[in-house]
């Protein structure tokens, strides 16, 4: 129970530390930086499963808790995709997620995601489209 509570509390300070961020991307480069450095920093001390994607939802970096969430390797999970992850039932409610959250900029809520050994994994997110041009920071805590 303790676990899940720290997991929480790491969400919400990554969405503190994420509302920072311009979504516009009109702050200047120089903010920009520090605002990333900043979410980097928390990524590293945080339980929080987090994953950085590009547009075409691939992985590009992973924490460790992501690791123990979804059973994968680090490795293993960056080559991949958001959709491998998807539950198969859910596929296209999740490529429609996935343009709506670029298009909108954040998304939070419940996400289902599929571990390695094939069992369904609930989840809470919160997500921020273009921390950094075409990067984009999802983190996630087991219901």
């Amino acid at each position: 129970m303790a676990k899940r509570s720290s997991a929480g509390k790491a969400l919400r300070q990554i969405e503190r530390a994420l509302s920072l961020l311009d979504a516009r991307g009109r702050a200047p480069e120089a903010v920009v930086r520090a605002r990333a450095e900043t979410v980097l920093h928390l990524v590293g001390k945080v339980p929080a499963a987090i994953f950085i994607a590009n547009d075409r939802g691939r992985y590009v970096d992973v924490n460790r808790a992501a690791t123990t969430l979804t059973g994968y390797s680090r490795r293993e999970l960056l080559g991949m995709a958001v959709w491998d992850l998807t539950p198969k039932p859910r596929q296209t409610l999740g490529r429609r997620l996935w343009r709506s959250f670029l298009a909108r900029g954040r998304m939070s809520g419940e996400y289902q995601v599929c571990h390695k050994s094939g069992r369904i994994i609930v989840a809470r997110y919160f997500a921020v489209a273009n921390v950094l041009p075409g990067v984009h920071v999802s983190a996630l805590a087991r219901l």
